[in-house]
């Protein structure tokens, strides 16, 4: 059934005609989730798609779903999930609270429901997430002559509106990231950290000589949003250092194309961190880079932290706090990749060790499923009062 729908999902993100039908058979709502009797009543604004799955590790965020369901049902409340890209006919005034993002919180906002209204976001305010990438458009543009619209993160404004004027706001991130919100009008911002599919032991990953110049760029879609054109243009000045690319590159080979890539950069396309290939990339990798633009907290690093031991070079939107055993991008510029690259060459051997094991037991200590779900049901029982 995977396969089967992988191909209609890729046609259906640039077809909506073709996005409504997968919808109305792949997304629809699902009612009473849990089956229970019980007098309150949530409705989730998240994927749906995520409630069809038994396993799926391409992206943590379907774990931390489930959990937030399950942490309603255990408040006593019926569970009714809605899929956060589209509207609905909806009565809102029979729910007790509005939990998630997208079109049916903004529903809820214009309805003037007085059910309480939480934004759960992912990732930065979405007029930040879509301004970020706006900008990186414009700078790509002016730089290639090319149009790189279809690997960037935007948002539809009214994400933003249901932001912005929701009762509070839960979103995974830093302070940097809770600063996206407090500057776009939010007045009651809480923070959570994500999770990684993490292992019940901590794996010993055995680098290799040569990963000490060897980095890993980690990420799903939005290449461009995610900053790895000035990655690979950093990185041919760069000719004794290997950088390994894994993420949907096939689906924006447009914009890859029009990237000059060099001799000592592997492009391996999307993996899974199940595999073979990726336990090999940790062993070959002592980096991870990503110069993103607008993050949550990026969880494609915490993944590299934590299954790979790799030592985070990000950009200070990425929300990840790196202490004092990561390397800062100061600016998303060729400059700032290459002065970052610069600075892992000065690390000692002795030391670059020692940062690799930090990395992974910050990833194990702060970033669990558990840590994840006391978080989550503390911060529930405090709305549900």
């Amino acid at each position: 059934m995977a396969k089967f729908l992988k191909p209609i999902k890729s046609i259906a993100k640039n077809n909506q005609f073709v996005s409504n039908i997968y919808e109305y058979f792949f997304q629809k709502p699902i009612k009473n989730y849990f089956n229970v009797n019980y007098d309150k009543r949530v409705l989730f604004s998240y994927s749906t798609y995520h409630f069809n799955k038994k396993k799926y590790t391409a992206h943590s965020n379907y774990q931390e779903s489930l959990v937030i369901a399950e942490a309603f049902n255990k408040l006593g409340y019926k569970v009714d999930i809605y899929n956060n890209h589209k509207k609905y006919d909806i009565d809102f005034n029979k729910y007790n609270i509005i939990f998630g993002e997208g079109m049916p919180m903004y529903q809820a906002i214009q309805s003037k429901t007085t059910a309480k209204k939480i934004y759960y976001a992912t990732g930065s305010h979405p007029w930040q997430c879509t301004m970020g990438s706006l900008r990186r458009v414009v700078e790509f543009y002016n730089k290639t002559n090319f149009l790189a619209i279809n690997s960037t993160r935007l948002l539809d404004y009214r994400w933003g509106l249901a932001a912005s004027l929701c009762d509070e706001v839960l979103c995974i991130g830093n302070e940097n990231t809770k600063k996206t919100f407090l500057d776009n009008g939010c007045l009651n911002v809480s923070l959570v950290n994500p999770t990684f599919h993490a292992l019940e032991d901590i794996e010993d990953i055995e680098k290799k000589p040569s990963a000490t110049k060897s980095m890993l760029y980690f990420a799903s879609y939005g290449l461009l949003h995610k900053g790895l054109d000035i990655v690979v243009e950093a990185f041919k000045d760069f000719p004794d250092w290997t950088l390994h690319i894994c993420g949907y590159t096939d689906r924006e080979g447009d914009f890859l194309s029009s990237l000059l890539i060099s001799d000592n950069i592997v492009n391996h396309g999307f993996i899974d961190i199940e595999s073979s290939l990726f336990k090999e990339l940790s062993s070959k990798c002592g980096y991870v880079i990503l110069p993103s633009v607008s993050e949550g907290i990026a969880t494609a690093v915490i993944t590299a932290m934590g299954r790979g031991a790799m030592i985070p070079v990000v950009s200070k939107e990425c929300g990840v706090d790196i202490d004092n055993f990561g390397i800062e991008i100061k600016d998303l510029t060729v400059d700032a990749v290459k002065e970052s690259l610069m600075k892992c060459e000065n690390i000692t051997d002795n030391d670059f060790y020692d940062l690799c094991k930090k990395s992974q037991a910050k990833a194990y200590s702060e970033y669990t499923l558990s840590s994840y779900s006391e978080t989550m049901y503390r911060y529930l029982l405090k709305i549900s009062k």
